[in-house]
This record gives structure tokens, C-alpha cells and sequence, in this order.
């Protein structure tokens, strides 16, 4: 699978030649996800499979994800075909100071068949803070905008109308060998298109919750 190898090459290229003081980490991911596009009566609930995987040397951290859902519609909306969609996450954060890092990145997401719902790319740029809770437990909150968006269906967002935030955190065990993971992401772009009459808002959001187990190296 294309994206699959894209997530590994994104973070086997940040592997630097030696390997002293780093942390690589890969493994699976159980993916739930709520997608609204127009209105919220156009409404999709479903869930899917994924991978993700992190690299991380002193300061900086590389981490990447892709994820497939089968989104259906939902019984309160008046969507009737289903589709699926498969998403690449990629980041790259550098620590700033105290809790706090600064990430750059980027997403695309690819719906199937493409007229069920919108694709979508965009270059991301936000912060992070990250919180111990525990010997072993972490907690991060993560935010920013969305830059440059493309839509299959055509349209536009400026840069403050496309956002993101999320929480994630992650649980250590076996001495670090193994993490249990959670996070929730939510996005939202405020898509404007020309239906031909003139300019019409036609927003498109997406939450999604990952539970993932993986193996740290």
C-alpha cells in the first residue's frame, strides 16, 4: 500500500546515521471517525484501520501517520452512499522551551468515490504542549491553522478558517518497549465555492479518535 510506505519512508528519513540518542517508534491503530461536509445534515460516522510511527533525536521529532476509515451515512443526516477515506498525517516538531514545541506539516485525504465527499490537501503550522501526568503517563495538546487547502470539488479557505486541534497522550510499558496511545483530532476547513448564483459556504469537518499500541525501539 502506497500510503502505508509513504508513512515509513516520512520517518525512516529523519534517521540520522547514528543512532545514540534517539527513540523510533511504530505500531497500529484502531481509527474512529465523524465527518460533516455543507451541513450537519450531511453527516458520516465510521471507523477503519491505521498506522503510525515517530522518530525523535534531541530536539527534533518526526512523526507520521495514514489511516483508512469506511465512513457510512449517519441515521440523523440525509447523506445515503457511503464512502471511505484514506489520510496521511505527517509532522515534524522542534522543542521550543518548558512544555512547548512548535510543528510543521502536513495533510491529505482522499475520498472514495471521489463525488461522495471532498479530497483534501493543506500544509500545516501550530504548537504543542505536553504535560507529564505520572511516572510513565504523558498528555499533549496540540493546535494550528491550516494553510493553502485544495478541494477536489474545487473552492476555497483562507488560513484563518482552516484550523485543527487535538489531545493526545500515551501510556509506557515494559520499560518504555511498549505504548498504549489515545488522541483526538478535529478539523475544520470553512470552505467557500461559486454554486454559480455566487459565493456560498460549504464547510467541511472531520473528528477523528485513534486508539493505538505500539513498539518503541
Amino acid at each position: 500500500m502506497k500510503a502505508v510506505r509513504a508513512v515509513a519512508a516520512v520517518v525512516l528519513a529523519a534517521v540520522p546515521a547514528r543512532l545514540s540518542a534517539q527513540h523510533f517508534v511504530v505500531g497500529p491503530q484502531v481509527v474512529f471517525g465523524d465527518y460533516r461536509e455543507v451541513s450537519a445534515d450531511l453527516h458520516y460516522r465510521g471507523g477503519g484501520g491505521g498506522l503510525a510511527g515517530s522518530f525523535t533525536w534531541k530536539k527534533l521529532a518526526a512523526e507520521a501517520a495514514f489511516v483508512s476509515i469506511k465512513y457510512e451515512p449517519a441515521g440523523d443526516g440525509t447523506a445515503v452512499a457511503s464512502f471511505t477515506a484514506k489520510q496521511l498525517d505527517v509532522r515534524v516538531r522542534y522543542y521550543v522551551t518548558g512544555p512547548v514545541s512548535a510543528e510543521v506539516g502536513f495533510v491529505r485525504r482522499k475520498a472514495d468515490p471521489e463525488f461522495e465527499a471532498q479530497s483534501v490537501g493543506a500544509v500545516r503550522a501550530g504548537a504543542r504542549m505536553a504535560y507529564p501526568l505520572g511516572p510513565g503517563v504523558r498528555m499533549a495538546l496540540r493546535g494550528g491553522m491550516l494553510f493553502g487547502p485544495k478541494f477536489s470539488g474545487g473552492g476555497k479557505s483562507s488560513g484563518l478558517g482552516a484550523l485543527e486541534i487535538g489531545l493526545f497522550f500515551v501510556v509506557d510499558g515494559l520499560r518504555g518497549r511498549l505504548r498504549f496511545s489515545g488522541d483526538y483530532d478535529f478539523q475544520r476547513f470553512a470552505r467557500k465555492a461559486d454554486d454559480g448564483s455566487g459565493e456560498v459556504d460549504v464547510p467541511i469537518q472531520q473528528s477523528l479518535g485513534r486508539v493505538g499500541l505500539a513498539v518503541a525501539f
